[in-house]
């Protein structure tokens, strides 16, 4: 797909939030106890996240409002699902990561993402697996807390834009970068992060 010229590499007009408003849910989320796997964001990047991004506060907004949107359309009407799946929004696409017990679980999110989404890109990285993943979500917030350290620190990808994820050892990578080689060393920070066994990056690269 291309994007005025950008292209993207990967593994396989919503209303704007002013920034203040963007300030308090991120302290909201990040303070959330008891909330369902997808309301827990990268915690380790989040506030810091806000000052290197590539996008406007105006896209960021934008970006906020449609992932709650998604969030609050799978809690009504699908809240078991929603207590598995992770969503995350970048310049309008979405990234759905988690693990669900059943295929119909996965159709269900993908169906209510995209209702909200419209014709924006969507990746379905919805793992489905007995008993739903819910055993290793703790570790795998753990593990990708760490990622995100690392990649902020990484001198070469710091001043780039990533949303990440990791679920059951794999992490998940979305956001834009300056050239391919700044892909590249996304993904090997994410592999010499403890835990993570393979990465799947949808990154867009635009020079």
């Amino acid at each position: 797909m291309n994007v005025k010229g950008a292209k993207m590499i990967s593994a396989h007009a919503i209303r704007t939030t002013p920034w203040p408003a963007i300030a308090v849910s991120t302290l909201a989320l990040m303070w959330c106890t008891g909330c369902p796997q997808m309301a827990i964001t990268t915690a380790a990047t989040t506030a810091a996240s806000a000052l290197v991004d590539d996008r406007s506060l105006e896209q960021q907004g934008s970006d906020l409002d449609m992932k709650a949107h998604i969030e609050q359309q799978l809690l009504a009407d699908a809240p078991t699902v929603a207590s598995r799946v992770n969503v995350d929004v970048y310049r309008g696409r979405v990234m759905l990561t988690g693990v669900v017990s059943k295929r119909s679980q996965r159709r269900t999110a993908l169906a209510i993402a995209r209702n909200v989404a419209g014709d924006n890109e969507i990746y379905d990285d919805i793992m489905v697996a007995r008993g739903g993943g819910l055993a290793n979500a703790a570790g795998d917030f753990a593990i990708n807390k760490d990622l995100g350290v690392k990649l902020l620190a990484n001198e070469g990808i710091a001043s780039q834009s990533f949303q990440h994820r990791v679920v059951d050892g794999t992490a998940y990578i979305m956001g834009q970068a300056k050239s391919e080689s700044q892909v590249e060393t996304a993904r090997q920070v994410a592999l010499q992060t403890p835990g993570v066994q393979q990465v799947v990056t949808h990154i867009m690269v635009q020079p």
